[in-house]
C-alpha cells in the first residue's frame, strides 16, 4: 500500500476493493500519520450504493445504505488474536502500546533520540504493513471491512467517511466500487528467472506490474520439483522502492548447500488483504563453481606488420573448467569495454589486433562451462603515431558590425582528433599567429576584430591537432571582410578651364582602397535655391567636360568619393567657375538632312541644343523663293521629316533658335535636291 508524506497538505483517505460473488472486502488507509491518530479517536463512517443490478444502472443515490461506524477495537479484545499472528500483534503494539521499537534496532545514543522522534511515523508505517498481511488484524484495526450482504451481479459504491470534526482536521472521503460478477483472481507472478553462483543464486522478478496488486512476497525452493517450502516466514517487501528512483524488479540471494545440484523456486505474490496469489512458474537453476584461475595479461608487443601481439597467463589444469577466452578492448580504462575477439580456445594463450586508437585497455576474459567469468587486470597500451592529421576543409566566416567574427569549418574525421587552433593576421601575405592557447574540441570560434582601423580585411587560417600532438597542414587561408564604418577620404580638385566646349574640371581621386566611384556635383549659384545636381559619376577617371551649361553663368562644382560599402566622403574644396558666353552660331550645331526617295520624304536632324534654348523655328522655301515659316517646335527635339515635297526640286530649310532670355540667334541653312 503505497504512503504518502506527511508533508502534503491534503488529507485523504485510500480505498482497495476485493469481491466476490458472496462478499465485498474492503481496505483503507489515510495518507498520513495524523490523519490516521485522529481517525483512531473518531472513526469512519462507511457507506455503500448500489450502482447497477443485473447490468441495469440504478438512479443515483439508489438504496443508499450505512454499513457500519467503524473504531479499533479496544485493547482487551484483541488477546486471541495477538496469540495467533505476528501481525496481529505488531497492530495491537502500534495501536496501544506505551512505546514502539522494532527488535534488533540500536536504541541508544542518537538512535533512541531519532526513534523517539519519527515513533509516530512508526507507527503508522507499521500498522498499515501488518493490515496488508493480516486482513482480520485490519478490521479490528479499523482498516478494513467485510461486507456480506451482496447481491450476485450487482456493482456497488463504498464511501469511507471521516469523522474527525473539519475543524480539526478535513479529511477527504475515500471511494471504492466493486462488481460481484465477472470476478478477477490475483495474477500470477511474472517473468521469474535465477542467476547462478557459486553455492548462491540470485532470484528475480517482475515487480512493476504488479506494485498495486501485491505488497509482499514469499519465496518458494524445492529439492525434487513437487514439494516446495517457503523460504522465511516472513514474506520479501521491497525496501528500494521510491516515488523519485522505482524499482522495476525484486531480488533475492538464496545460499546453496551445494554445487552442480538441481533446485527449483517459484515466487508467490501476497495481496493487501493477506490472500496469496497462484505460484509463479517454476524455474530450475544450479549452484556453480567458480573458475579456479584467473587470466593475467603478461606481454604485449608489436610485430613488423603492424599488428600488436597480446600473451596472457592461465594455469594449465584450469583449462577444462572453460570453454575460451575473450578479448576484451576499451578507449580508457574504465570502459565501457566490449568484446573485439571472441571463441579462443582454452589452450590458446595468445592473440593479435590491429585496430588501434590513440589509447588502448584490454583485459582478457575466461569464460566458464557455466558461463561464469573471470577478467585479467587492464593493460595499457599506446602506439606510436607520426601521422598528422589532414588540413581542415570548408573555413568560413562572417564578420559582424560589432567586430564579433564566427568561424565555422568541417570536422576532421580521424578518430584521434584532439582539437583545433585558430591563427589570425592583419595582412595577407605576414605571418599569422596563434589565437589559442590550447587546442579546442569544437569545430566553431567567436573571434572579435577592431572594426576602425586601416585594415578593411581579416585573414584566418586553422590547424588541427591529434591526440599525439601531430598538427595538419594549414587550412586555406580565409579572408573575410570588416564591416565597413569609416568614409573614404576625400577627392581634391587640381585644375579647371572654361572655352567654348562648357567647364573643365581635373582632381585627384580618393587615396582610400576601397573607393567605388567618384561623383561630381554643380550647383547654379543664382538657382541655389534648387540644390546640387549629379552631373558625372565615374569609378576611374579624374577629368570631366560639363557642356550642359547655360553660357555666361556662374556655377560652383564640388566632388565625392563613396565606397563598397555605400560611405560617402566629406565632399572636395568646390571650386566656382562663370562659363563662356556661347557664340550664336555655334548654339546649331550638327544641321543636316538627306533625301529619301524610297519613303518619299527629306530627314532633318541637328545635335541637342543647349539648356537655355526654349524654342527652335523652321524656315522651308524652293529654290529661289521666299522662306516661310514651317515649322516651331521645343528645344528638346532632334529629328524632323519632310513628306510634303515633290520631285525635281531643290529645297532650303532655315533652323533659328530662341534664348530663355528671349535672345534670337543666328540661322543655319542647308540645301537639298530631292
Amino acid at each position: 500500500m503505497v504512503i504518502s508524506q506527511e508533508e502534503d497538505d491534503k488529507q485523504y483517505i485510500s480505498v482497495l476493493v476485493r469481491a466476490s460473488e458472496d462478499k465485498v472486502k474492503l481496505r483503507w488507509a489515510p495518507n498520513s500519520p495524523s490523519s490516521w491518530i485522529k481517525l483512531n479517536k473518531y472513526g469512519y463512517q462507511i457507506e455503500r450504493y448500489t450502482v447497477k443490478k443485473n447490468g441495469e444502472l440504478l438512479p443515483p443515490g439508489h438504496d443508499k445504505i450505512t454499513l457500519e461506524l467503524v473504531l479499533p477495537k479496544p485493547v482487551e479484545q484483541w488477546e486471541q488474536i495477538v496469540n495467533q499472528n505476528d501481525y496481529a500483534a505488531v497492530l495491537a503494539q502500534a495501536l496501544y502500546g506505551d512505546s514502539f521499537q522494532v527488535e534488533g534496532t540500536d536504541q541508544g545514543g542518537l538512535a533512541q533520540i531519532i526513534n523517539k522522534s519519527k515513533e509516530v511515523e512508526q507507527r503508522f508505517s507499521f500498522a498499515l504493513y501488518a493490515a496488508d498481511m493480516n486482513f482480520e488484524a485490519a478490521k479490528m484495526a479499523a482498516l478494513g471491512y467485510e461486507d456480506v450482504n451482496v447481491e450476485k451481479g450487482a456493482e456497488y459504491l463504498y464511501r469511507i467517511i471521516s469523522l474527525v470534526p473539519e475543524d480539526l482536521l478535513k479529511i477527504e472521503t475515500g471511494l471504492g466500487t466493486a462488481k460481484t460478477s465477472n470476478i478477477e483472481l490475483l495474477p500470477q507472478p511474472l517473468d521469474v528467472f535465477a542467476v547462478p553462483e557459486d553455492k548462491s543464486v540470485m532470484i528475480t522478478w517482475e515487480y512493476e506490474m504488479f506494485k498495486s496488486v501485491f505488497t509482499s512476497y514469499h519465496i518458494e525452493k524445492s529439492s525434487d520439483g513437487t514439494n516446495f517450502k517457503k523460504l522465511s516466514e516472513l514474506p520479501l517487501v521491497n525496501l528500494n522502492d521510491k516515488p523519485n528512483a522505482p524499482s522495476k524488479r525484486m531480488f533475492h540471494i538464496d545460499t546453496l548447500a551445494q554445487n552442480n545440484k538441481t533446485y527449483y523456486y517459484r515466487v508467490v505474490g501476497i495481496s493487501p488483504f493477506g490472500e496469496e496469489s497462484p505460484p509463479s512458474k517454476v524455474i530450475t537453476t544450479k549452484g556453480i563453481k567458480k573458475l579456479s584461475s584467473v587470466p593475467h595479461i603478461s606481454r604485449h608487443k608489436f610485430d613488423a606488420s603492424g599488428k600488436l601481439i597480446l600473451e596472457w597467463d592461465f594455469k594449465k589444469e584450469a583449462e577444462n573448467e572453460i570453454t575460451g577466452f575473450e578479448l576484451n578492448w576499451a578507449p580508457q580504462e574504465k570502459g565501457p569495454y566490449k568484446a573485439v575477439k571472441t571463441n579462443i580456445a582454452p589452450n590458446i594463450r595468445k592473440t593479435t589486433y590491429q585496430e588501434f586508437e590513440p589509447s588502448n585497455y584490454f583485459r582478457i576474459i575466461a569464460i566458464g562451462k557455466n558461463n561464469q567469468k573471470t577478467s585479467s587486470l587492464a593493460a595499457f597500451v599506446q602506439t606510436i603515431d607520426s601521422i598528422p592529421p589532414a588540413a581542415p576543409v570548408g573555413v568560413t566566416g562572417i564578420v559582424d558590425s560589432l567586430g564579433v567574427v564566427r568561424l565555422n569549418w568541417t570536422a576532421n574525421t580521424e578518430r584521434d582528433i584532439l582539437g583545433y587552433r585558430v591563427f589570425r593576421g592583419n595582412i595577407e601575405k605576414e605571418e599569422l599567429s596563434q589565437l589559442t592557447v590550447s587546442p579546442i574540441q569544437k569545430n566553431m570560434y567567436v573571434d572579435t576584430v577592431q572594426v576602425k582601423s586601416l585594415n578593411t580585411k581579416v585573414f584566418y587560417q586553422i590547424v588541427a591537432v591529434d591526440q599525439r600532438f601531430n598538427m595538419s597542414e594549414y587550412s586555406k587561408k580565409l579572408a573575410l571582410k570588416k564591416p565597413d564604418v569609416v568614409p573614404p577620404s576625400s577627392p581634391v580638385f587640381s585644375n579647371y578651364s572654361v572655352n567654348d566646349k562648357g567647364v573643365f574640371l581635373e582632381w585627384i581621386n580618393s587615396s582610400s582602397s576601397d573607393v567605388s566611384t567618384h561623383q561630381l556635383y554643380r550647383q547654379n549659384i543664382n538657382e541655389s535655391e534648387k540644390g546640387w545636381l549629379l552631373v558625372f559619376k565615374t569609378d576611374t577617371d579624374a577629368s570631366y567636360i560639363d557642356e550642359e551649361v547655360l553660357p555666361g553663368t556662374k556655377y560652383r562644382y564640388a566632388i565625392f568619393a563613396e565606397d563598397e560599402s555605400g560611405l560617402k566622403s566629406e565632399p572636395s574644396t568646390p571650386v566656382s567657375v562663370t562659363s563662356q558666353n556661347n557664340a550664336s552660331d555655334e548654339v546649331i550645331r550638327g544641321f543636316n538632312g538627306f533625301s529619301d526617295r524610297t519613303n518619299k520624304q527629306i530627314s532633318l536632324s541637328w545635335r541637342k541644343m543647349p539648356k537655355d534654348i526654349s524654342e527652335i523655328i523652321i524656315y522651308k522655301s524652293k529654290k529661289e523663293e521666299k522662306p516661310v515659316l514651317w515649322k516651331q517646335i521645343p528645344p528638346n527635339i532632334t529629328k524632323l521629316v519632310d513628306t510634303n515635297i515633290s520631285p525635281g526640286n531643290v529645297y532650303t530649310y532655315s533652323l533659328k533658335t530662341l534664348s530663355k532670355n528671349g535672345a534670337s540667334n543666328s540661322i543655319k541653312k542647308i540645301e537639298i535636291t530631292y
